[in-house]
């Protein structure tokens, strides 16, 4: 009787034999897919006009004027300074989720790592 190898060399590594066999019956890749697409969203959500990126300059000139005195430019919002922080922290908690997704996503793959990396 042979024993099978605890190693399985592919074209793009070596892998965990076991996970791979584990995996090849039971993980849907186009998960993967859907992770790439919450990740877009995320990315057009920070640097798109009116997305996070925009909204931490405008918190820091809001900041910068109230808590440091210096003159600042009009903003650009009608919302409060506490709104605009709100809001903020509303966006990275939603970031959050998603990218808890994504990583969720991704967590069975580990598990290919050859050196018991993987096993959680």
């Amino acid at each position: 009787m042979t024993a099978r190898p605890a190693i399985t060399t592919t074209r793009f590594g070596d892998v965990d034999t076991a996970a791979l066999e584990r995996l090849e019956s039971s993980y849907d890749t186009t998960r993967l897919l859907a992770a790439v697409d919450i990740v877009d969203r995320i990315r057009i959500q920070l640097y798109d006009p009116e997305g996070l990126r925009d909204d931490l300059l405008e918190i820091h000139s809001m900041a910068h004027a109230v808590l440091d005195g210096v003159p600042s430019a009009t903003s650009r919002r009608e919302a409060t300074l506490p709104e605009q922080v709100r809001d903020a922290l509303d966006m990275i908690d939603e970031f959050v989720m998603e990218l808890t997704q994504v990583r969720t996503v991704l967590e069975p793959l580990e598990a290919l790592h050859p050196d018991g990396f993987g096993d959680r």
